[in-house]
């Protein structure tokens, strides 16, 4: 049976709010990755910075307002009853001196005044104090009063209706405030202020290092060298600083190459080319000739035209390169092996072969190292006679050695014999081989050397990490 679902087609109404949706995002968000980072840093800090000062005000100064306040809430309770208890005015300065004398309460004693108050007036006092205070007084006090926060600095007066008279109590402000609440808020945004400002200073240095990145590869999109790169940073931009620095040198020496074989290309095919015009230029034009009579200029043709072959088929290599080749997790071992055997089919003398039994397999191209080890073999059996071959674990890769015994290269043109069209001998060749290798070797990240053998020849050594 067929899924009902293999059909199913998202509406259009989804795909247009979903990109409504984005293009607003975008239109919100700023478009520099430095300010959406600081914008990412700054969201959580606020969050929680808030969470804080909410937890702070709403738990541990809201404890701490609640006793407070019930502790004054209770001794205001204690004086208004010794006032209602008694009717001498004796007794009266003795309640305000025992006030001021145990409470700091300072009391005034208005008889006959008449109250004016609401006590529901708001102070606006921030904190939950001034609320916590209205409340714990309407709860023990039966009489109408009226808080003032105002009037008088650093103390509260508190005004209370009594029989035919008015008490003013004044009550200092620290027996209700647990602390400033402006310094806890100067504390919170300051903190949070120093903190974005120090992250701002580490991120504006390390997108300092994208920034040059970003510049360097468009400058070099365009064509123009903006240089090596600088590797600064965190880890992740050096290797990110490396790798560019590593590509601009892979891709410059491509271009250089590239041009080579084009100058080279005309350099070395106009001789043979002149050649056969004028081997063509010397045959009869009229009349008859004997074909035996021009058997050795048609030999010599063929000789320029196979001579043509083997350049273009050289030049062919090293443009291809790689190719398209795909790595493989390749045997060594066994691959190492098969050169040898082929190379050996070819007339190649081993002295000895030495290959280690644990050996790890490589993620390589495997007919490229093929190719690079038959450049390396034919010309030691070309320009040597007897060859070594050692095969070994070294570090995180594995190094190959060869050596024979033929004349070897001279030490200051040991580099550039890998230059393109540079041979390094006086024989014939188109001295593409030790380039070729270079540049598969090196696209396998690995190195190759020359050296003096102890054979009396050369050493080629080459190293391909795992």
């Amino acid at each position: 049976m067929k899924n009902s679902y293999t059909n199913l087609k998202i509406p259009n109404y989804f795909i247009n709010r979903k990109f409504i949706v984005e293009r607003t995002v975008r239109r919100i968000l700023p478009r520099s990755l430095f300010s959406r980072s600081l914008l990412m840093i700054l969201i959580p800090l606020i969050v929680t910075q808030t969470i804080s000062l909410e937890l702070f005000y709403g738990n541990y100064l809201s404890t701490v307002s609640r006793r407070l306040t019930d502790t004054v809430g209770s001794e205001v309770e204690f004086i208004v009853n010794q006032f209602n208890q008694t009717n001498s005015r004796v007794k009266y300065n003795q309640i305000i001196e025992d006030a001021q004398k145990y409470f700091q309460y300072s009391i005034t004693w208005r008889k006959g005044q008449i109250f004016l108050g609401n006590s529901r007036k708001k102070s606006n006092i921030i904190g939950p104090v001034d609320e916590l205070l209205n409340q714990t007084l309407t709860d023990r006090l039966d009489e109408r009063f009226v808080v003032d926060w105002f009037s008088i600095k650093d103390q509260v007066k508190i005004s209370i209706e009594l029989k035919q008279s008015v008490v003013d109590i004044l009550i200092p402000k620290k027996k209700l405030t647990a602390g400033s609440v402006w310094l806890f808020i100067f504390w919170i945004v300051g903190s949070a202020l120093v903190l974005f400002i120090m992250t701002s200073v580490f991120a504006w240095i390390q997108f300092r290092a994208i920034r040059r990145l970003s510049r360097s590869v468009e400058k070099f999109g365009k064509g123009i060298d903006p240089g090596n790169l600088h590797p600064d940073g965190s880890r992740e931009l050096r290797n990110a600083a490396i790798a560019f620095n590593v590509m601009r040198e892979r891709i410059l020496r491509y271009v250089k190459q590239r041009t080579v074989i084009l100058a080279s290309v005309s350099h070395d095919l106009r001789t043979p080319l002149t050649r056969l015009r004028l081997s063509l230029a010397m045959l009869p034009q009229k009349g008859m000739f004997n074909a035996e009579e021009q058997v050795q200029d048609i030999l010599e043709m063929i000789t320029d035209i196979e001579e043509m072959e083997q350049m273009i088929s050289a030049y062919l290599s090293f443009a291809r390169g790689e190719g398209t080749e795909e790595p493989v997790l390749t045997d060594v071992s066994q691959l190492i092996k098969d050169c040898v055997a082929a190379a050996s089919r070819a007339d190649t003398r081993f002295l000895s072969v030495e290959i280690d039994h644990d050996l790890p397999d490589l993620i390589i191209r495997p007919h490229s190292i093929r190719r690079v080890f038959s450049n390396i073999l034919d010309n030691a059996k070309r320009y040597g006679g007897d060859v070594k071959l050692r095969v070994h674990m070294k570090g995180k890769g594995i190094q190959f050695i060869i050596d024979d015994d033929g004349p070897g290269i001279e030490i200051e043109r040991r580099e550039s014999v890998f230059t393109p069209f540079e041979t390094g001998n006086r024989q014939k060749g188109t001295g593409l081989g030790l380039s070729i290798a270079k540049n598969i070797i090196q696209g396998h990240g690995g190195d190759i050397k020359l050296e003096t053998s102890p054979l009396g020849g050369l050493r080629v050594m080459i190293f391909i990490p795992r």
